[in-house]
Parts: structure tokens; C-alpha cells; sequence
């Protein structure tokens, strides 16, 4: 009697680099999906064997909900949820959707806050899960199987790293930034930003059309975001993100001297090579490190080298200590010294809600407060150094 020789099922899949096997099949829909198993057989067997029906996984939620929910979202979201999104895919993906846990997605939470993940990287984390559960359970097809969104319940973990404090820069560094605006490299782009409180994507986003010079007004329309080594324009971050903002007098003069008599209306204020083109990410990059080396608002720490002829070399690791958002903060605070209404002031920064324009209000009423007690200290402290010791004769 003849014997059937077993088939070679690990040459009929790809092997991945994580040591599984890989294979498709297509539903009755014509959507294709990916089965992994470490054993080329028991593949097999999920693919081919008409008695087990394949479990709805998470990466088919996850795809199902990117298909649909993606395209609407704004780019800038995109980018915030693009790194979560296949976190969460590479480590559940092939997990049932119905079978994960509020316990798994906690311990996601957990290990990345391990990982030294701050408290928003942590939270968009958690948002991700929950938003591909809402969409599954919604769905008239993936609700059939997925009725419980595990992500609802799982509260964040406690000590997480907090955000670093965006301080608004130092009055020495608002100064210089005003009086070199004219001389140092690119020093119209952060006087445009400390005097309209633009976000960096909204002042890249800019084109002249928006300037009104007769006004004294800038409309924010538009906004730049880079993503994969392409600069994309778009609407505003938010709704209320589409505001118009007085043209102050310091950058009237200069912008009106910096803006090329042939330029088009269409043109970017800040763009790279050509004007008709928004400044990619690699050029933005390069002219804010020139600009911080030129202003010194770098920090230097040295790295001896050796080359390859044996020579020694220093290597200078430059790091910028000034941001576009921290000129953002500085616009803010020149709108609180000037006693602008909070609510005006809500209207200016572009901000969704009052209470984020109420917090930094809150915040620099109190280092205002903290900074005069400082002061009444050091008054109290000298006038006692200069009072003469008490003696026989003056009593």
C-alpha cells in the first residue's frame, strides 16, 4: 500500500521575521485577510479546514475601522494616532477582537509607561483602542460578534510621566528676538510667531492673500503638517483655529520689507525653495537649528571622536532650548501683561475651549505673584544686611 507523502506546509507561506507563518484568504465580500500561526500545518488546517471558522481578530476591527474613519480624520490627528494604532495592531492583531480584556489593554498601558511614554502618548493609546472597539460595535456586520468595548474601562496608569512645562521665553530672549529680527538668519519667521501666536503648521500654512497690510490684519486659514517626507496643507487644528489676528507694529514693517514685490498672492510667506511649494519638514529643521545657533539659544555637549586616519575631533551635539511653541506662549503672555480679555484672548490663540486660555492666565497670575514675594524677600533681606547692629551708645 502506497503512503501519502505529507505535504510541505511551510513552503506554501511566507515565514516572517517574528517566526510565524503567514497566509490570505478572501471573505464573501472579496476583502482579503492574513492568518498567522508558528506551525505551517495548523495554518494549514485555519485556511482549509471547512469546520473551523476563522475568529474575527483585532487587526480586522482595527483595518475595518481605518478603512472607514481615517480619510475623515485631520492630519495632524493622523500623526498622533498613527504610531498607537500599529502598537496596538503589532501586539493584539491576531488576537480575537471578542476576547481581549480590559486586563490586556491595561497592561499595554502599563509597559509602555515602563517605557518611559509620557501621559499623552499613553492616553492617545488608550483613545485608539477605544475608538476601533466604538466603530466595531456600531458596525452591522463586526457588532454580530464584538458587543463590549474593553478599552471604556481601563483607567489610566498612576505616576505617569508628566509633560514638560512649556515655559514662555525669558524677556532677555523676547528682546533679542525683536532687535536681531531684521539681521539674524531666519529672525522674521520667530518675530512672525512671538507677534501673532501662530502655531508653527499655521505660520508655514500661511500665503500672502491672508495678509492684509491696509487692515493691519492676518487671517489663519490654512495649516501645514509634515508626515512621511511630504508637507501637507489643510484646514486649521480646530474651528475655532480659523481666526484673524491684529498685524502688530513691530512685524508690519518688516513683514511689508521682507515681501517680494512680484510675489503672488497664492505664494507661501514661508516657504522653501519656491514659493509656490510649503517648506518640508528636513528645511524647517535646518534653518531652526541655524537660526538657535546664530541667537545661542543652543546647548552644546561635546563628544571626543576619532577618525578613521586615527585623528582626534570634537563633536559638537547641538540642541535647540527655544521652540515655536514656546513663542506661542510668549505671544500669550504679552497678551496677559497687556490685560487683554481672557475671552478676547481665547478668540486670538485659536483655542477650542476657554478653559485652556483660562489655565495660562491662572498659571502666569501666579508666577507674576510668586515672582513679587520673591522680590519683597530679597527687599526685606537687603534692608536688614544694611541696619547697624544695635549698640551701647545707640541703644
Amino acid at each position: 500500500m502506497a503512503t501519502i507523502k505529507k505535504p510541505n506546509y511551510a513552503s506554501l507561506y511566507t515565514l516572517r521575521k517574528d517566526g510565524r507563518y503567514v497566509g490570505t484568504y478572501t471573505d464573501d465580500s472579496g476583502e482579503r485577510h492574513h492568518v498567522y500561526d508558528r506551525d505551517p500545518e495548523r495554518l494549514w488546517h485555519k485556511l482549509n479546514d471547512p469546520k473551523e471558522v476563522l475568529p474575527l481578530t483585532f487587526r480586522d476591527i482595527a483595518k475595518a475601522w481605518y478603512a472607514a474613519r481615517w480619510d475623515s480624520i485631520r492630519a495632524g490627528t493622523q500623526a498622533s494616532y498613527t504610531a498607537p494604532y500599529r502598537r496596538a495592531v503589532d501586539l493584539y492583531g491576531d488576537k480575537p477582537a471578542a476576547d481581549l480584556q480590559v486586563s490586556d489593554i491595561k497592561a499595554h498601558l502599563e509597559r509602555l509607561k515602563a517605557r518611559g511614554l509620557g501621559a499623552k502618548s499613553i492616553k492617545t493609546q488608550r483613545t485608539i483602542y477605544s475608538v476601533i472597539y466604538k466603530y466595531a460595535i456600531n458596525d452591522e456586520e463586526l457588532g454580530k460578534t464584538v458587543r463590549f468595548n474593553p478599552a471604556a474601562d481601563v483607567k489610566l496608569p498612576s505616576g505617569m510621566k508628566k509633560p514638560v512645562e512649556r515655559q514662555a521665553p525669558e524677556d532677555q530672549m523676547v528682546a533679542a528676538i525683536r532687535s536681531r529680527a531684521g539681521e539674524a538668519y531666519w529672525g522674521l519667521f520667530c518675530l512672525f510667531l512671538i507677534s501673532t501666536g501662530f502655531r508653527r503648521g499655521e505660520a508655514l500654512g500661511l500665503r500672502w492673500r491672508d495678509v492684509d497690510f491696509k487692515k493691519k490684519e492676518i487671517h489663519c486659514h490654512d495649516n501645514a503638517t509634515f508626515r512621511n517626507g511630504r508637507t501637507n496643507i489643510g484646514p486649521v487644528k480646530t474651528d475655532n483655529g480659523e481666526r484673524t489676528v491684529p498685524l502688530l507694529p513691530d512685524l508690519l514693517p518688516a513683514l511689508r520689507a521682507y515681501k517680494n514685490k512680484d510675489a503672488d498672492p497664492e505664494d507661501f510667506v514661508f516657504p522653501g525653495d519656491d514659493p509656490k511649494k510649503p517648506m518640508v519638514e528636513s528645511t524647517y529643521r535646518r534653518r531652526w537649528m541655524h537660526y538657535c545657533r546664530d541667537m545661542g539659544f543652543v546647548t552644546d555637549v561635546p563628544e571626543e571622536r576619532v577618525s578613521k586616519q586615527g585623528k582626534k575631533y570634537i563633536k559638537h551635539n547641538y540642541k535647540p532650548t527655544l521652540t515655536a511653541h514656546v513663542l506661542r506662549h510668549g505671544y500669550a503672555t504679552m497678551l496677559y501683561d497687556a490685560e487683554v480679555d481672557v475671552y478676547v484672548a481665547r478668540k486670538l490663540l485659536g483655542h477650542s475651549d476657554i478653559k485652556t486660555t483660562l489655565a495660562i492666565y491662572t498659571h502666569l497670575k501666579q508666577q507674576r505673584e510668586n515672582s513679587s514675594l520673591k522680590n519683597l524677600e530679597k527687599y526685606v533681606a537687603a534692608a536688614i544686611s544694611q541696619t547697624p547692629p544695635k549698640t551701647a551708645e545707640n541703644g
